[in-house]
């Protein structure tokens, strides 16, 4: 183990111990860089390649999932799929990026409620998946689904049906801090592991509570509080 891994808990559980080969691996990320329908800065999506890479070259096949945006109406509760929120844009960079092909599942979409659950629609796609016919399936937003931010059943069955497409899940997105199905309660159901990107985070955190004296902290971003 490097010096910088020995600043991790010894408790977390890291990708380089899990066995991926033959795996379909489930992946949160964080690639919430689409507004409007486009990319932004696509800074999120290249530094979470290392733990792609790393999943294929050990044999695993990779169902990726992230968030985008706000959809749920803070007041009705209401979930608007909208265009400009979808994951298209995170797949065709990813397209062009590593030469590969991700298939994107389409879900009935109520028009108050997202997406209510995910249908066996996906199974072809999982199967092309494990026949490596398609690089990676790319779930929708994950805050489209209605299970996403819902409390009690229906979260509960969001996160058990999540875990029922993969043998394992990696979270590299130490940005999405949140408590949700996708994030939380998955957790419950599968082995989970922390992504590179998750610990390189992790490390960089423990320098600002720990740091060496003096130091100097720089703090940007639409987020800071």
């Amino acid at each position: 183990m490097s010096v910088e891994h020995q600043r991790l808990d010894p408790r977390l559980p890291l990708i380089q111990n899990a066995d991926l080969n033959g795996k379909i691996v489930l992946v949160r990320f964080d690639h919430n860089v689409v507004k409007d329908g486009e990319i932004r800065d696509p800074y999120r999506i290249d530094r979470t390649f290392g733990t792609l890479y790393n999943i294929v070259e050990r044999g695993g096949r990779p169902i990726l999932m992230t968030h985008v945006g706000r959809p749920k109406d803070k007041k009705t509760g209401e979930i608007k799929c909208r265009s400009g929120e979808s994951v298209e844009p995170i797949v065709g960079y990813l397209e062009h990026k590593l030469h590969t092909r991700f298939h994107i599942p389409k879900f009935n979409i109520d028009a108050k409620l997202g997406i209510t659950s995910i249908d066996t629609s996906i199974n072809l796609a999982i199967r092309d998946l494990r026949e490596r016919k398609i690089g990676g399936i790319y779930l929708p937003n994950t805050r489209w689904f209605q299970g996403e931010e819902a409390e009690g059943e229906v979260r509960d069955n969001f996160a058990l049906q999540l875990a029922g497409l993969a043998d394992i899940l990696i979270n590299d997105a130490f940005g999405s801090w949140q408590p949700h199905a996708s994030t939380y309660d998955i957790t419950k159901y599968l082995p989970s592991y922390a992504g590179f990107l998750m610990q390189r985070e992790i490390i960089n955190l423990n320098s600002v509570i720990n740091p060496q004296r003096p130091f100097l902290a720089v703090i940007a971003g639409a987020k800071y509080d």
